[in-house]
């Protein structure tokens, strides 16, 4: 009796690793930009996060081999990165705490339409809410970053933080409501909810 087929994302990994070019380009063009817009969240300017990318994908090649495909392989690539990018954004907490956040991120948020005003108040609400997540603890800026500004779902989050989703969802909503409260701070508006509507609380 012939052995099972291999799964697709543990057949990609085994190709790569083994030096196939193709393959190596297939799980570039699949996972780069994920990562690349991921770095830049974390690291907070381009060429950081060029640097930050490269630093990933060498640790996700060295390591191809120990893929088991056991989870899904974007799952294990995102959790392999985590030390690289956790490094970088301690380091970056550091260095930037008064600095503007660097335009590159910017970009990547929704745009506020064809209103210049409006416009530059979205700029300058999002610069507000990248200087306070970079006040608040580690671990619920964290999950705020990723599921409202990156966008992931709450069990990608929790893969990636290796936590409970039922974690997840207890440090999202202290860590929107902490938010909400010093952006409206800063931005001397009535109430949080008006201050960051992106940000309102809501069910996780």
């Amino acid at each position: 009796m012939s052995a099972p087929p291999l799964n697709p994302d543990l057949l990609l990994a085994r190709r790569a690793a083994a030096g196939r070019v193709d393959a190596w380009e297939e799980l570039l063009a699949l996972y780069s930009e994920r990562i690349y817009n991921l770095a830049l969240h974390f690291a907070g300017a381009a060429e950081d996060a060029d640097d930050l990318t490269q630093e990933i994908f060498l640790r996700l090649y060295q390591n191809l081999r120990l893929y088991r495909g056991d989870v899904p392989l974007a799952a294990w690539a995102l959790r392999l990165s985590r030390n690289l990018c956790i490094d970088h954004y301690r380091r970056a907490r550091r260095e930037r705490r008064a600095a503007a956040i660097s335009e590159e991120v910017l970009t990547l948020m929704p745009a506020g339409g064809d209103d210049p005003q409006a416009e530059a108040q979205r700029r300058q609400q999002l610069r507000t809410v990248y200087r306070e997540l970079e006040a608040m603890s580690e671990d619920l800026a964290e999950v705020v970053l990723l599921r409202d500004l990156q966008g992931w779902s709450l069990e990608e989050t929790a893969a990636w933080l290796e936590v409970p989703v039922g974690t997840v969802k207890s440090r999202l909503h202290r860590g929107r409501i902490e938010l909400a409260g010093r952006v409206a701070a800063k931005l001397a508006a009535p109430a949080p909810r008006a201050a960051v509507p992106a940000l309102e609380v809501e069910p996780c």
